[in-house]
């Protein structure tokens, strides 16, 4: 009967996963090299740069293309790049746009445009502001947002069933046949 060293083969196959695994860090290297992945997000100072080169312009009809609004402001001066973003759940375009331009000097010529007639809607101009970091949509708002206290983050809702033993649950104000103990 032939015996099988199963130590040579465990170390043989551990030697090739630890060579493919060389190859695969190798090839992750060379693509974040090319993509960049450091420099997807400027720093604040590079931030504020672009947002000083750039417009927002509102009351954008919805079947508006880039292209359409390239030509409406191309006399205003040499555009780096032209934005209009999406709702993230319908996929639809939203009704306003940003454009950044080459020079500072074309966001004042941008903004002379203020309420003129771009596919039939009086739009609006204005330099586009920089966020400031950490204040969300819901920060000038107060605690929670829309209409009051959600709750903080970090803490559990709990939901709190009550049994009524004589008798059904007593009538809310107007009628409405819900119970609110607070």
């Amino acid at each position: 009967m032939a015996s099988i060293d199963n130590n040579s083969n465990f170390c043989s196959m551990e030697e090739e996963l630890q060579a493919e695994a060389r190859v695969l860090k190798e090839i992750q290297n060379r693509l974040s090299e090319k993509m960049e992945i450091g420099k997807l997000t400027p720093t604040e100072e590079e931030q504020k740069a672009i947002d000083a080169k750039s417009i927002f312009v509102g009351n954008v009809d919805y079947g508006a293309t880039v292209e359409e609004l390239e030509a409406h402001f191309m006399g205003c001066g040499t555009i780096v790049r032209t934005t209009i973003p999406k709702d993230k759940f319908t996929k639809k375009q939203k009704n306003f746009a940003y454009i950044e331009f080459e020079s500072v000097a074309s966001v004042e010529n941008a903004t002379v445009m203020n309420a003129s007639i771009f596919r039939g809607r009086q739009i609006v101009v204005t330099a586009k502001r920089t966020n400031k970091p950490g204040l969300g949509h819901n920060a000038s708002r107060g605690r929670g947002g829309r209409g009051g206290f959600r709750g903080r983050e970090g803490q559990q809702t709990v939901l709190i069933n009550y049994v009524y033993v004589n008798g059904p649950a007593p009538r809310g104000r107007g009628g409405r046949g819900r119970f609110n103990p607070y």
